[in-house]
């Protein structure tokens, strides 16, 4: 794995603190079928600003004991900037979002297909889930990668 998408992988899973529902943390999960969201979909979504051509893929639907869902998705054709001129990530492999939060994100279906190995970026969030050290996103997507930008910058040495 490249560096750049490491500290991208690091920097999202500190951002689960800071931006993301704690109540449910640790909780267990089950699998479920959502009559919106299928594993494959391929999403437009509400970009941000120079990445119209983004989308986001479902990769997982989960349900907690309180019936909240989480939607685990990929978001693909990103534009981070690495300030220091090396290499940014240009998708992230996996990002869990409440569903109502991905309600507000998404425009519309542009394609089924496979799903995209994200076992990786899952079994990572999953473990800390199960530690009761992860949570999900409750804002949009595109407040999600705004986010993570700043992050990724400051991890890359950046000061903003």
């Amino acid at each position: 794995m490249h560096r750049s998408k490491q500290l991208a992988a690091g920097m999202l899973a500190l951002l689960f603190t800071m931006i993301c529902s704690g109540k449910d943390k640790g909780a267990s999960l089950r699998e479920v079928h959502d009559e919106k969201y299928k594993p494959g979909q391929v999403w437009t979504y509400k970009t941000r600003v120079n990445e119209q051509e983004s989308t986001l893929t479902i990769l997982r639907v989960e349900e907690t004991p309180e019936k909240k869902r989480i939607v685990h998705i990929r978001v693909d054709r990103i534009q981070l900037t690495n300030r220091t001129g090396g290499p940014a990530p240009n998708t992230f492999e996996h990002m869990p979002f409440a569903k109502d939060a991905l309600d507000q994100s998404v425009i519309k279906v542009v394609r089924t297909g496979a799903v995209p190995d994200f076992h990786s970026g899952y079994s990572e969030w999953r473990a800390a889930w199960d530690a009761g050290k992860a949570g999900y996103y409750t804002i949009s997507v595109a407040m999600a990668l705004d986010f993570g930008q700043k992050i990724f910058a400051q991890g890359v040495g950046c000061s903003n």
